[in-house]
């Protein structure tokens, strides 16, 4: 009997140690992940706040059927900065799952519902840039807001369908113990076989990557072709208006098609390290590449979730219109406070006036250093206490 409490306090003993090895939060790599993930939340959800705020605020940018795509990567941005990098902060902190089932199924399901809707999106936008530069009559009929309104529903369903079997085979897995003691819960994959997870991983590279890649390639290929060359037919439907407007016609096609490129730029190599990481993850590799692939995992998915935040700050710089709205609730803040200081500064001046006009009247009465005292006071010097005082004879 002595034995075997011995070896249940052994054991016990064993489990506690290694339950607080899993706190992972002060190792140096965990801290910068943490810090950097951090600076990611903060950008990602004041960015994408702005956007659809001023979407909300301004009736003029509901009319450019761009920003309707803009709009919902900003959603999608969110989505993942709401759900997805606080859980993997935590996991950063504490290795095992303690967040429940549901939300073991959603946040790999919601990451790449967020990735599929992205990546669709980007591709409408291209498509729609190309008609209204290639084929602006057709543009006129298929680029209206309610098609790009249906465009943007079929796009998350279309994200949903292909991410069901992250919800199917996503399962809380408990730890094995003999203890009667409360047991440590991972939130993993389980497939039926490898092979099948295999297949689906491949399917994945090719609707995320390589087809989306393919078509926005040959679309903005297209696309620069003809910003690139005079467009005779924007001549012909501006012949009553001079010269002038179609170039500045030309140079706003030009600014927003090199926008949406650096954006899809931007989205594919953001993404493209953590979607290859996973499939090399399955891959029959050494133990030594296992270790390095693990240690890369979390920063390739770091460089994914950063995404979130790339957006807003191209915006900022290359979106006429984002850029003055931000510019206006900056300057806004900045003219209240100015106005605070000056407010402030008009009640300290009338204050000094009526001491002042005091001061004069007493004049008869003051001390030598009295004088030197205000002198000092008004220079902000602290030598004005040091002073003594000597009557005036």
């Amino acid at each position: 009997m002595e034995n075997f409490t011995d070896t249940d306090e052994e054991l016990l003993r064993f489990f506690e140690e290694y339950k607080n090895s899993l706190y992972t939060y002060d190792h140096p790599e965990k801290i910068a992940l943490i810090s950097m993930y951090v600076i990611i939340f903060v950008l990602a959800l004041v960015g994408n706040s702005l956007i659809l705020l001023m979407v909300c605020l301004k009736r003029s940018t509901r009319k450019n059927i761009t920003n309707f795509f803009l709009v919902n990567l900003a959603v999608a941005d969110l989505l993942v900065t709401l759900v997805c990098i606080p859980l993997t902060v935590g996991r950063h902190v504490y290795t095992p799952w303690m967040y429940g089932e549901f939300l073991c199924k959603a946040m790999d399901f919601v990451q790449g519902v967020y990735v599929e809707g992205s990546v669709l999106t980007i591709v409408c936008m291209s498509a729609e840039r190309y008609l209204a530069i290639r084929h602006p009559i057709k543009a006129r009929v298929f680029c209206n807001a309610s098609k790009v309104k249906q465009a943007v529903v079929v796009t998350w369903v279309t994200s949903i369908i292909v991410m069901c079997p992250l919800v199917m085979y996503k399962r809380l897995k408990d730890l094995p113990s003999e203890l009667d003691i409360t047991s440590i819960q991972y939130c993993i994959e389980t497939w039926p076989s490898k092979q099948d997870q295999m297949i689906y991983n491949i399917f994945l590279l090719f609707i995320i990557y390589i087809i989306p890649g393919l078509v926005v390639m040959v679309l903005y290929s297209l696309i620069g072709f003809s910003l690139c060359r005079k467009d005779d037919r924007l001549q012909r439907s501006n012949s009553m208006v001079n010269g002038q407007y179609d170039d500045i016609v030309m140079v706003n096609r030009r600014r927003l098609a090199r926008l949406l490129i650096i954006l899809s730029v931007l989205f594919a190599l953001s993404w493209m390290p953590y979607f290859l990481l996973s499939l090399f993850l399955y891959l029959d590799l050494s133990v030594e590449s296992q270790q390095i692939m693990n240690q890369i995992y979390p920063f390739a998915l770091l460089l994914g979730h950063s995404n979130c935040a790339q957006n807003p700050i191209l915006y900022s710089f290359m979106h006429k219109g984002f850029h003055k709205f931000t510019s206006q609730i900056f300057r806004c803040r900045c003219d209240k406070v100015n106005e605070g200081r000056l407010r402030y500064g008009a009640s300290y001046s009338s204050s000094r006036e009526n001491g002042n006009r005091t001061s004069s009247r007493s004049k008869r009465h003051m001390t030598t250093g009295d004088v030197i005292a205000m002198y000092d006071y008004d220079q902000a010097s602290v030598k004005s206490r040091l002073i003594p005082r000597t009557n005036i004879r």
